[in-house]
């Protein structure tokens, strides 16, 4: 019978080898870890040429690899961009474009003349429900970036009277003062938020404009960054984007959630306010962080992204289940790339009033076309 093999192992050598494979191991982790983060971040990678084509049966096919593409206006220059940059990495696919507002980004799937739909905000309800009427199941939004300050306006957000000793605001607390049922309790007492004295134990005022411009009112928006609750009875609804400055201007105790608005210049093609430089000395615009001790946004063009910033992407028609068309995917790839997030981050499309992804958005996003 052959003897059993002994092997003996000092403590020394022990010591060595366990170190030496610890070594090992760790150095495997790392690089096993720079790998995924490698394929998740994708916003720090530069898009390589998949060779891709657009098929020529697809209903949105215009001509030999060429997609038609329906969308919003605000987006050209952007895409302007983004389509010079996709012709030196993908050359032979070609787009023809009719871009007149947010509304034929959806409207293009439905019909099934539109390869994708670029859009200036998220998708309304209303919608979403002729999409899902249509096709049984939602329409996929890809979230490239932000539109937080189109036209050099402040962004969506918050206003008071310039009286008000009330410094900063953070979003949930916004969401508590104008929607209901977050199961933390509603804020209704400027004392809630940190405000002292006489104004501590007033009631909050909040004015909201009904939606019934199509231009400004993104009530359904507004509602959803506060997580798609219903608005408190406690709202006033007000007319017109004048008539809630208006208010804010002349009650010390209100509080207004107003879209995109400029209390400095007429915003050309959208209003024509007579009482704008009355405006302004009487409101202020309030400071908003995502979370207590968070990077406050003041709303500028210059300052970070605010919290209640709209988005900015396209919408795809995916059927769940199935996978993309190998040029649709290698498109939406492209758009979450370092190539399109450092076009959007850049000095010019920064004065329009586009921001890039925040850190790790864009995995999640990548995650809705895998």
């Amino acid at each position: 019978m052959p003897r059993a093999l002994s092997v003996f192992v000092t403590p020394a050598s022990f010591s060595k080898t366990t170190l030496r494979l610890a070594g090992c191991a760790a150095s495997v982790l790392l690089m096993l870890s720079a790998a995924a983060q490698a394929q998740t971040d994708i916003t720090q990678l530069p898009y390589t040429s998949k060779h891709v084509t657009v098929p020529a049966d697809r209903p949105y096919t215009v001509a030999p690899n060429t997609a038609f593409v329906a969308g919003n206006d605000v987006l050209i220059p952007l895409f302007d961009k983004l389509d010079k940059r996709w012709a030196e990495v993908e050359p032979d696919v070609h787009f023809k474009k009719i871009m007149m507002g947010s509304t034929l980004s959806v409207e293009g799937l439905v019909s099934e003349k539109s390869a994708f739909g670029p859009i200036g905000r998220g998708n309304r309800r209303p919608e979403e429900d002729y999409f899902t009427q249509r096709f049984g199941y939602a329409p996929t939004y890809l979230k490239i970036g932000y539109d937080s300050n189109p036209n050099n306006k402040l962004s969506t957000g918050i206003w008071v009277n310039a009286s008000n000793p009330i410094k900063s605001i953070t979003l949930a607390q916004a969401a508590a003062i104008f929607t209901t049922g977050s199961g933390t309790g509603d804020i209704t007492h400027w004392s809630q938020l940190g405000v002292e004295g006489e104004f501590g134990e007033v009631p909050i005022h909040p004015y909201v404009t009904r939606d019934t411009s199509a231009i400004l009112a993104m009530i359904d928006e507004m509602r959803d960054k506060f997580g798609g609750r219903p608005f408190t009875s406690q709202v006033e609804w007000l007319p017109t984007e004048e008539a809630a400055i208006n208010s804010v201007a002349q009650d010390a105790f209100g509080m207004v959630l107003m879209d995109y608005w400029n209390n400095v210049a007429v915003m050309k093609g959208v209003t024509t306010w007579k009482h704008l430089p009355d405006f302004g000395p009487r409101i202020k615009f309030v400071p908003m962080a995502y979370e207590a001790g968070g990077t406050l946004s003041d709303g500028t063009l210059t300052g970070p992204l605010h919290p209640m910033a709209s988005a900015i992407g396209i919408n795809i028609n995916r059927v769940p289940g199935k996978p993309l068309d190998p040029w649709l995917k290698a498109y939406c790839e492209f758009l979450l790339s370092k190539d399109v997030q450092d076009i959007i981050g850049s000095p010019e499309m920064r004065k329009v009033g586009f921001r890039p992804l925040q850190p790790g958005e864009a995995a999640e996003e990548l995650k809705k076309i895998e």
